[in-house]
This record gives structure tokens, C-alpha cells and sequence, in this order.
């Protein structure tokens, strides 16, 4: 009986000890996984990314603080949580934009060191209007597209869609992405010496001869609409073909959709007081020149989704 005892504790030490030895085993496989699925995650080996110090930004928002602040503010927080150093980002604020500092933004990029392979993106949101052309005549229309900087007096000049050509040309970038969210913006890409290029994508809120909607007839709480759908889009719905990237082309595809159905239906609420107000339908327009015009089945990447 002693021996028989002895022989059941030998045997349950014995047990217990390839029970201590298997969960030591599995702790440190899980431990390891743990470990390795957290370095994976930190380095984002296993997730979509862009190289951060590539990556520049220009907002410029100056007319409607209210609706602008609102757009740029998202558009900014964005970039910043999907990778864009804050250095990297600037950003001029009503009396901040005028035209001497808009049309100086090329110095202030290739001063910081912007490269020909880097990633910039400026968003416009300003007013916007139309003249008659000027030399060189270039418009089809016979119209000169401008936007409306911040003036300290009314004798202020605006700035013509063919006086930002010289500016964006001077960026030492092939990687250009343009974005107006301003009434008639379409003209901006409609002549010869306007800012159609290789190596840049244009977007613009209208097309040439339309008016850009906020996203509330009677509210201003989510700012322009073309402006909240863009950024919706960049926040991860634009992404068709769930690469985990958001392109420039996917984000115009994606507002383009839902401003052109909800101006539709504005413009029939508003055609109850005026037949022409349905008319004004927005239309989003793009010029696609990246990386080429005559070569531009690449997608231009904006966002790796976080």
C-alpha cells in the first residue's frame, strides 16, 4: 500500500511537471506572438503607409470663417492622424492669406526642402468669381477665373487662375495635388495657361459656371458641401478597391457622387423660387495629369488609411 502511494505521488509529481511544461511552452509561444503582432503593428509592416517626410501640406481659407474653419479644421486633423508631420503642414487664416503670401507659398516649400519625389497638397477655399480675359487670351469662354484673397481694402487685387500658374510651376515637385473648393473653380482648369500639367492633379468644387453650395441651406455646422464629402471621402469611404489607401482620383470619384445627388436636390428646393436656380447643379471637375496627361492609369496616393 506504501509503495502503492508512492508510485500514484511519483506519477501525479511526474504529471504535474509536463503540465508546468506545457503551459511554460505556451506562454512563451503566446508571448512571443503577442510580441511580434505589436512590433508588426508599431512598425506598420502589415499596413498600407507613405513616407511621412514626403508628405507637405498647404491650406488656405479666407471669406466664410464659419464653413471654412469647419472643412479646414477636419481636413487638417486627417493629415496629421494619418500620418503628415505637423512641420509639414501650413496653414494661412483669413487676413493671413493674402495674395503677396499665397503667391510666395513656393518659397516657403522649397525653402523647407521639398523634393521632386514629395507629395503636396493644397486646398483653397475662398470665394470665387469671374472677369473678362485678359492677355493672353487663353479662356474658351472668354472669361478669366479668380479667387479672392484677403485684402486690407477694397482696391485689392484678386488673383487670376494664370497668376497661380507661375507659382505652382516654381514647386520642385512632381507629385502636385490641387484642390478648390470656390464658386466657378472649374475655369480654373478650362485654358491654355491655366493649371493644367504633367506631374499634378486639379480638383475642383464646380464647374465653370456654377456657385459652390454649403452643406446646409440654413446651417453652417459641416461647412461646403463639396468640402464635407472630400473629407468624408479621405477619411477612409473612398477607398473603392480597399487597398487601404485613398488616392486623389478615389477621392474626387467619391465627392463627386454625393455633391452632384444633394446640390441636385437643393437646386429643386430653390427652383420653387426662381426657375433658374435649377441650373445650379455643382458639378465637381478633375484634371488628371499624374504622372503624366497622356499616362495617367496610376492612381495618385493621398492617405494611408490608420
Amino acid at each position: 500500500m506504501k509503495n502503492y502511494k508512492y508510485f500514484n505521488l511519483v506519477k501525479l509529481h511526474d504529471m504535474k511537471k509536463t503540465i508546468i511544461t506545457i503551459l511554460t511552452v505556451l506562454f512563451v509561444v503566446l508571448s512571443y506572438t503577442s510580441i511580434s503582432v505589436s512590433s508588426n503593428h508599431l512598425l506598420g509592416s502589415n499596413e498600407p503607409s507613405l513616407e511621412n517626410n514626403n508628405l507637405w501640406a498647404v491650406l488656405i481659407t479666407v471669406g466664410e470663417p464659419k464653413l471654412d474653419d469647419k472643412n479646414a479644421g477636419d481636413l487638417y486633423n486627417i493629415l496629421l492622424n494619418n500620418g503628415w508631420p505637423e512641420s509639414n503642414i501650413y496653414y494661412l487664416r483669413e487676413n493671413e492669406a493674402t495674395k503677396e503670401a499665397i503667391l510666395s507659398i513656393s518659397d516657403w516649400l522649397n525653402v523647407h526642402g521639398v523634393q521632386e519625389n514629395d507629395l503636396v497638397l493644397f486646398y483653397f477655399s475662398m470665394h470665387g468669381g469671374k472677369k473678362d480675359d485678359v492677355p493672353p487670351l487663353d479662356e474658351p469662354d472668354g472669361m478669366d477665373e479668380f479667387i479672392v484673397p484677403y485684402k486690407n481694402d477694397e482696391k485689392g487685387e484678386n488673383i487670376l487662375d494664370e497668376e497661380l500658374t507661375p507659382m505652382f510651376e516654381a514647386i520642385n515637385t512632381e507629385k502636385l495635388v490641387i484642390i478648390f473648393e470656390s464658386c466657378y473653380s472649374g475655369g480654373m482648369i478650362d485654358g491654355a495657361n491655366d493649371l493644367k500639367k504633367t506631374g499634378r492633379i486639379v480638383i475642383t468644387s464646380t464647374n465653370v459656371n456654377e456657385s459652390s453650395y454649403p452643406y446646409s441651406l440654413f446651417f453652417s455646422k459641416k461647412g461646403f458641401l463639396f468640402a464635407y464629402y472630400l473629407i468624408k471621402g479621405l477619411d477612409g469611404r473612398a477607398d473603392k478597391n480597399n487597398d487601404g489607401f485613398i488616392s486623389a482620383e478615389e477621392s474626387y470619384e467619391y465627392t463627386k457622387i454625393y455633391t452632384i445627388k444633394k446640390s441636385t436636390i437643393y437646386a429643386y428646393l430653390l427652383f420653387i423660387f426662381h426657375k433658374t436656380l435649377l441650373n445650379h447643379i455643382q458639378h465637381p471637375q478633375i484634371y488628371d495629369g499624374w504622372p503624366s496627361e497622356e499616362n495617367n492609369e496610376e492612381q495618385l496616393k493621398l492617405i494611408a488609411i490608420s
